[in-house]
């Protein structure tokens, strides 16, 4: 029986070394773009959470709407608030395109879900959606 050669068993060792180093630099890299893609989920879920809290929260809009309709500026117009189980309706009249334009403005700066808005010279009908 002949003798292996003490060369070839160091080259296999290294071929198995340098096998191995690159295997783990593989790993290493998808567990590093596995854990970013985790944290950017992370981050959308944690955002979902709060508009879902803002969003479906019924006494919210409706806290918000009547805060928009209090001001005095709403005063002489014409409002009509209807609600059903999944929308809010509210038209706003008034000669006043200036009135109309502020509504507007305070309505489309908040977090609201907005199912149909209608804008017309003399009025602005718009949906607010509950749920």
């Amino acid at each position: 029986m002949n003798r292996l050669n003490p060369l070839y068993i160091i080259a296999l060792f290294a071929t198995v070394l340098f096998l191995s180093f690159y295997l783990l630099k593989n790993e290493v890299s998808t567990y590093n773009d596995k854990n970013t893609q985790f944290n950017k989920i992370q981050v959308k879920a944690k955002e979902f959470k709060e508009y879902k809290a803002y969003w479906n929260n019924e006494q919210y809009v409706n806290k918000v709407i009547n805060q928009i309709l209090r001001n005095s500026l709403f005063k002489n117009a014409k409002v009509l608030k209807a609600k059903t189980n999944k929308v809010l309706k509210i038209k706003v009249q008034s000669s006043d395109s200036r009135l109309l334009n502020n509504f507007l403005n305070k309505v489309l700066n908040k977090k609201l879900i907005i199912k149909k808005l209608q804008l017309e010279k003399e009025f602005v009908n718009l949906e607010i959606g509950l749920k």
